[in-house]
């Protein structure tokens, strides 16, 4: 699971960082939660310790969630003096990329509730419960002392604040101990968790600087924080024999104003740091991997892998001919399919895919079938695992219609085909397509989750991996359709099933270790094929009566082969061997997996706890957070700007994420009173925005002319501005297309905005054509009110990107739009057209971006050189060092060129301040020409240019891991007009 916790702490340093640089510029972006589809109906479960939200097609699975809250609540707190905090769970069914996160900005725990494809042998649901719950018990006890006091400044992003008291990867690995405490072999436990660390050899002595392993690489594979965290917690918690974070959680919520609470708070306790707690633990876990008895791996490999380039082959399957096929990806390039020479290691692309939802597999006319994740049109939190396919030879990956909740696609004989299906409501099918039968179907018990499906075509039956309350299990489906099983259920994990003449091929970790596994169909008996140094993987049978493999080392996973002729015999156990973990000492906490839910467990529920409708329409608004500044964090997300003032900002985003709104009076010197307002709300799939001001100086649109005589400007005289108001109203259609490889995206928006901003009345202009000026320039007076009516279409097609890529390899954008007043003809209508393609530049992870821009003025008055002087402006393409100011939108045609590449990798920096991973080098090049008024009343060309560069540097502050890594760019350029210009951007990983 991952949580939302490291971008909403990336966000608060951000802002906390433009409080302190004051440059020309600066800009930040911030992190927006997506919406489920409004046609879903909600209901709510509360009881006096949490409230449930959820889908009506979710109710089964909301009951169940709750038996295991209320399981694990009298223990989830273990080692902390304050247990969890009254937080709402809302859940999402419709999103297949399991995950569950904790957020603030409104609290709540969210539940993507489709069971993770890769998991262990523990129910999913259970696994949410362990591990998000042990967050509110987290933020409950940070949320104290100082921080309470500041959550009632500021709201909830007060309570934000602690956050930075307690380290993230710290609050990942002390959940991933919850849910492995909780569990009889727990995630932590599993050989995976540990398998790359363990290849790695001496971690503590590598550095003088451990940031690398907190923060990540570019250059190397370093585990994720989830990893890291659980290590130094769990052998923490073994060294001082209590949870010593309790004691850091509960300084640090008392002295924020320290700022480095943690270390303080570790020297003040326990005399110790985090740095030497990582040496400590990685000593620790050398010394006993050590002496652990050596072993080589019995599988040959096939290919020899980069040595600078982490590498990874999944789920190889043999095509005949002495190759294989295989899902390839590395740090330089996304996920593919390749063709594998077995004798000359030979590789050949065969096709890049989308994000792999379930593995390939391949039929008998060398058509592969997998599934991918991909995105609905309209919804973010509506996505699908789709079927998709592509033929051994050649031809672009297809995707097949109609088949949205698909995993494990298993060809059958020679033209049949089956797959597993999952609903929202937590069921799983098995549908089988047969020529000439149809299609039948099988629906799986409602407590049993499917992660994995193959076909034996000599006992002509479907099996599948099947996880429950008894742990994991394989299963198969007798003649008459219902599941029997193979094996008893056990806390030993299994994974990718494959089968072929009477034998099942699997991985398991029986042994201590990720091994390749098969079981004999005639005589029931289960052996283990590999003995390898790491682990092996995602067994499969070749065409010569041997079995492929992928095998782990430093370098990643290479394609390997294991003779059939070494089986060692595995004993039904219901636990695993422990072999890779050294002891430590165990918390005092329930075990989930003898926790079930019956019948008898639902009919309980219902009675004590009764579900209501949830009133979407009640709950649009929920006020979370306020702000002793004035700003509009619409503009901070579309115009990556944060202008402050002085006042206060009233934040509310509703608990289902569909509706974001904000109210803001500020003052400055030069404005007065300033009172803003917005409201979004995205459930229609229709963006649809609302927005008024009121305060502020009224805009004056004047008119100007060239005095013949002196050559100097004349300017119509301007009235006393009075209070200015504004109102307006936007539709936008956002639509993706996810095609694999390629993502692509339309956006159609509409909007009206009205101002009673003060007009020339060009009517009443006289013009003397002879002279070439306005004779009456100071008399012709000014009409009050300003409608502006805007369409605007964009689309983008962009390619997937790679570990090392910064931007698309290739890719482009087109954008148009059209602006008029449509109760003034005076005011010219505006056309404004953009382009920009990505395109890769001369080395590996460098880029070239061109971009290009028109726009120009249509219609209304026009002196009679055609000069415009009501209009709009589009400051789309500006060179860098103008403004809108500075150009007019008459025929004004911009370009660009940018370079970009990868300067260095330092991976150093403040240690456990501030690290930089990579700096980055920009090039550019502006160019812009327009027509603009000259004396006489004639027009010209006005050309203007700027040359520069950006420095770019990817950083992590306070060793935020590498989902947190942001971005801080300084830009110098000159431009044309001369002097330097200079400004900062600062941009967050969302």
């Amino acid at each position: 699971m991952k949580s939302a916790t490291s971008k909403r702490l990336a966000c608060i340093l951000a802002l906390a960082a433009l409080g302190f640089l004051l440059p020309p510029k600066a800009s930040a972006q911030y992190y927006t939660w997506g919406s489920d589809p409004a046609s879903l109906r909600w209901s709510a479960i509360r009881t006096p310790h949490v409230r449930i939200i959820y889908p009506d097609t979710a109710a089964f699975l909301a009951r169940r969630t709750l038996r295991y809250i209320e399981a694990v609540r009298p223990t989830i707190g273990y080692g902390f003096r304050h247990g969890p905090m009254r937080i709402p769970f809302v859940m999402h069914p419709e999103n297949f990329e399991s995950n569950g996160l904790v957020m603030w900005l409104p609290k709540r725990v969210e539940f993507l509730t489709s069971p993770a494809v890769a998991s262990y042998s523990m129910p999913w649901y259970k696994q949410l419960v362990a591990h998000e719950y042990r967050h509110a018990v987290q933020y409950n006890n940070l949320n104290r002392g100082v921080i309470r006091a500041l959550s009632y400044v500021l709201g909830q992003q007060g309570s934000t604040i602690g956050l930075l008291c307690l380290p993230i990867w710290l609050m990942e690995g002390d959940a991933v101990m919850s849910e492995t405490e909780m569990s009889s072999f727990g995630r932590g436990l599993q050989p995976s968790f540990t398998l790359e660390y363990r290849a790695m050899g001496d971690i503590a002595g590598r550095r003088r600087n451990p940031d690398l392993w907190f923060c990540g690489s570019y250059r190397e594979f370093i585990p994720d924080h989830y990893r890291l965290g659980y290590q130094i917690a769990s052998y923490s918690y073994t060294r001082f024999g209590e949870n010593i974070w309790d004691r850091v959680a509960w300084y640090g919520s008392r002295n924020p104003y320290l700022f480095f609470t943690t270390s303080i708070s570790l020297k003040k306790f326990y005399g110790t740091s985090v740095n030497r707690l990582f040496r400590e633990t990685f000593d620790d876990l050398r010394r006993f991997w050590d002496a652990l008895p050596q072993t080589a791996d019995s599988a040959m490999p096939l290919t020899e892998l980069p040595p600078k380039n982490h590498t990874s082959y999944a789920y190889p399957m043999a095509s005949g001919a002495g190759s294989l096929v295989a899902l390839k990806t590395d740090f330089d390039r996304p996920s593919r399919l390749v063709r594998l020479d077995r004798a000359s290691g030979r590789e050949e692309r065969l096709a890049y895919t989308g994000y792999v939802s379930s593995r390939p597999a391949m039929d008998r006319q060398g058509r592969i079938w997998w599934t991918e994740y991909r995105r609905s049109l309209l919804f973010e939190q509506r996505v699908n695992s789709r079927l998709c396919y592509a033929d051994l030879a050649g031809g672009r990956p297809r995707t097949v219609r109609g088949h949205r909740n698909v995993l494990y696609p298993t060809p059958v004989d020679s033209a049949g085909l089956a797959w597993v299906e999952y609903n929202p409501d937590g069921r799983y099918v098995i549908v089988r397509r047969r020529p000439g039968w149809g299609v039948q179907r099988y629906e799986m018990e409602r407590l049993t989750e499917l992660h994995g499906l193959a076909w034996d075509n000599a006992t002509r039956r479907l099996y599948f991996l099947v996880t429950d309350d008894s742990g994991m299990w394989i299963g198969t489906l007798d003649d008459f359709g219902r599941v029997r099983h193979v094996t008893e259920g056990a806390y030993v994990t299994l994974s990718d099933l494959r089968a072929a003449d009477g034998r099942l091929y699997f991985g398991s970790i029986a042994s201590g270790k990720d091994e390749a596994h098969c079981l004999d169909l005639g005589s029931g008996g289960q052996y283990r094929l590999t003995t390898s140094r790491y682990g092996s993987f995602s067994p499969s049978p070749d065409t010569q009566g041997d079995v492929l493999v992928t095998t782990y080392d430093r370098r990643g996973y290479r394609p390997a082969v294991q003779p059939f002729d070494t089986l060692h015999p595995v004993a039904y156990a219901r636990l695993p061997r422990n072999t890779v973990n050294p002891p430590r000492l165990r918390w005092p906490v329930v075990n989930l997996d003898t926790v079930s839910y019956t019948p008898a467990d639902s009919a309980a529920s219902h009675a004590r706890h009764r579900a209501r409708r949830y009133p979407k329409a009640l709950t649009l608004i929920k006020i979370h957070s306020w702000t002793p500044v004035a700003f509009n964090p619409f503009e901070a997300v579309d115009e990556h700007n944060v202008s402050l003032n002085l006042g206060v900002t009233l934040l509310s985003q509703n608990l289902l994420s569909n509706t974001e709104a904000f109210a803001s009076y500020g003052w400055n010197d030069a404005e007065g009173s300033l009172f803003r307002i917005g409201v979004r709300y995205f459930g229609l799939g229709v963006r649809l925005d609302l927005e008024g001001a009121y305060g502020g100086n009224q805009n004056i649109y004047s008119l100007a002319q060239i005095d013949p005589q002196t050559g100097k400007p004349e300017y119509q005289k301007r009235p006393s501005p009075d209070k200015y108001y504004s109102v307006g109203a936007t539709a936008t259609l956002p639509l993706v297309f996810q095609r694999g490889y390629h993502t692509r995206q339309l956006s159609l928006s509409a909007g009206w905005n009205f101002s009673n901003g003060m007009v020339a009345n060009v009517g009443r202009i006289r013009y003397d054509e002879d002279r070439h000026t306005i004779t009456n320039l100071e008399y012709i007076g000014y009409k009050e009110g300003l409608h502006k009516l805007s369409f605007g279409a964009a689309y983008s097609d962009a390619v997937r990107t790679a570990h090392r890529d910064f931007l698309p390899r290739w890719g482009y954008q087109l954008s148009a739009s059209y602006a008029l007043n449509p109760t003034n003809r005076k005011f010219s209508d505006l056309v404004s057209l953009y382009g920009r393609i990505y395109l890769p530049g001369f080395l590996p992870h460098n880029a070239v971006i061109v971009a290009l821009s028109y726009q120009t003025s249509i219609g209304g008055f026009k002196f009679p050189s055609g000069q415009s002087f009501l209009g709009y402006k589009s400051t789309r393409l500006l060179p860098r060092g103008f403004s809108s100011a500075d150009i007019r939108s008459n025929n004004y045609t911009a370009a660009s060129v940018d370079y970009q590449f990868p300067l260095c990798y330092p991976e150093g920096g403040i240690p456990s301040v501030l690290y930089f991973k990579r700096i980055r080098l920009g090039l550019g090049a502006d160019y812009a020409q327009f027509r603009d008024l000259a004396p006489h009343g004639r027009m010209r060309w006005e050309r203007i240019w700027s040359v520069g560069g950006d420095l770019i540097l990817d950083v992590n502050a306070f060793r935020q891991p590498a989902s947190a890594t942001s971005t801080v760019k300084l830009s110098f350029y000159r431009p044309s007009t001369g002097g330097l210009s200079f400004s900062v951007g600062v941009g967050l990983p969302f």
